[in-house]
């Protein structure tokens, strides 16, 4: 009774049209871009506007796919990366068509856990874009792949551009991985087509303001490694703190105080590397959820380290036309840091650890981009069998495909069966990426002790008729 609750609405599609419309209008006039580019934005607005109440109306959240949640959040990172376009990019069009249909996959479909709602949402956004752009060629803005890649390795501007084909994907993400591994403690990464749409998804996320990810898939799907790997293709530092025995919140809070020295004060772009394992309690969650969501996490730096900080960007403050006062000093600082330093959590959906979070802390779901990894499909099994059975010198190049066929049989067999124990028991058995790398371990490991084995008889046997051969003789 001391309170006036005031109900806010969602705003109506044509509220929606008019503000992002502005938006995209003024991006493809200023730039500038064709004047076909620019009459085609009216249309790729419609169409995203349409696409997202569609979404909100089909895919509503449940206790399983708790994560269904959409708002405008999403809709403003849609746009976000339609501003990433640049006219040498997008000279037409079914140009600007692509990058809608590709942003518009970025930000709802790589949430969605399930292959239904990935084909039920691939069938609505057809059916959109056939009536936006009904003067434009279905196949040539269908067309697969569609894939989007942001770099700024080896360059001063930032790129955003479409990749012709897997190939030539392959041959950028393995030059970045030798150089990599070059620099770093190595990585044996194996590039197939899923590991590689992931890299360019982390890699777009880096690129956007207050661009914070939350990666959700089970143990062994390549979360970290691959997020290393877009943070080097990035120009990115990664950060991820050592767990000890009594790894506290102070502890953690201490790290971030170096981040934030780090990317507010020398700006350096910078990672925050959390696991699962990183997170052992709840209360950790509170000063991570503050810092994705606002950045200012009170009580952080010391009173010592508030004047340094003010004294280090008093210059650069004076420098942009602005009063050199504790309050302009701070807020410079502040806002690098929220540009700066990315917060990347990689979590797995098993059990209900990852539901009960986000019910508590909803800054996880609210304002990060959150990107679902999938099971590997058989080729992914195959190809990584494949490369580590090159690494195995005894086993003969013309036996390696097939061992690597049947690995992959293997496992999906062992995910068939138990998804049948599922509906039948109610019980869940998990088979995992990571189970199958235990797999190609275990294997390695058996064949190097039964070549041993087969070594000593030989040896034994040798032996023997060496003897047999010299009593006979004497």
């Amino acid at each position: 009774r001391h309170f006036t609750v005031l109900a806010v609405g969602t705003p109506s599609c044509e509220t929606l049209s008019s503000i992002f419309g502005s938006i995209l209008s003024l991006h493809l006039r200023r730039m500038p871009f064709s004047p076909a580019v620019v009459r085609s934005g009216p249309a790729v607005v419609k169409a995203a506007v349409t696409l997202h109440d569609r979404v909100l109306r089909h895919f509503l959240p449940t206790s399983v796919k708790f994560h269904y949640l959409f708002n405008l959040w999403d809709l403003s990172q849609l746009f976000q990366g339609l501003l990433f376009s640049r006219p040498e990019c997008v000279s037409r069009g079914a140009d600007l068509i692509r990058l809608w249909i590709h942003e518009s996959r970025r930000v709802y479909s790589d949430r969605f856990s399930e292959a239904s709602d990935l084909q039920l949402f691939h069938r609505l956004q057809a059916d959109i874009t056939r009536q936006a752009s009904e003067e434009i060629e279905e196949e040539a803005v269908l067309q697969e792949p569609l894939i989007y890649l942001h770099s700024s390795m080896g360059s001063s501007e930032p790129s955003y551009k479409p990749v012709a084909g897997w190939e030539q994907l392959s041959c950028i993400l393995k030059e970045a991985l030798d150089s990599y591994n070059e620099l770093h403690s190595a990585m044996n990464l194996v590039l197939f087509q899923e590991a590689m749409q992931h890299v360019c998804r982390i890699s777009r996320i880096l690129a956007c303001p207050r661009g914070h990810a939350l990666l959700v898939g089970v143990g062994g799907s390549g979360k970290q490694s691959l997020t290393r790997l877009a943070a080097h293709f990035s120009n990115m530092d990664v950060f991820q703190p050592t767990l000890s025995k009594d790894y506290s919140i102070q502890d953690l809070k201490v790290n971030i105080a170096g981040l934030y020295l780090k990317t507010g004060v020398r700006n350096i772009p910078t990672i925050l590397l959390l696991t699962d394992a990183q997170i052992p309690e709840d209360r950790f969650l509170v000063i991570i959820s503050t810092l994705i969501s606002s950045g200012d996490i009170p009580d952080l730096l010391s009173e010592e380290e508030v004047d340094g900080v003010r004294k280090a960007v008093r210059s650069e403050v004076r420098e942009l036309g602005l009063l050199d006062n504790n309050d302009n000093c701070w807020s410079f600082f502040m806002n690098r840091v929220r540009q700066q330093l990315k917060v990347v959590l990689c979590m797995s959906p098993v059990g209900n650890s990852l539901r009960l979070r986000a019910r508590r802390f909803p800054a996880l779901l609210n304002c990060t981009t959150l990107d679902w990894f999938q099971e590997w499909p058989p080729e992914a099994l195959q190809s990584v069998s494949l490369k580590f059975l090159q690494d195995i010198p005894s086993i003969q190049p013309a036996v390696r495909e097939s061992i690597s066929l049947f690995m992959a049989h293997a496992h999906e067999s062992v995910k068939r069966v138990s998804e049948r124990y599922c509906r039948n028991e109610r019980r869940h058995n998990y088979s995992t990426p990571k189970s199958f790398l235990e797999q190609l371990r275990l294997y390695e490991s058996l064949l190097g002790k039964r070549e041993r084995e087969l070594h000593l008889r030989h040896g034994r046997l040798q032996c023997g008729l060496q003897k047999l051969k010299t009593t006979a003789s004497q």
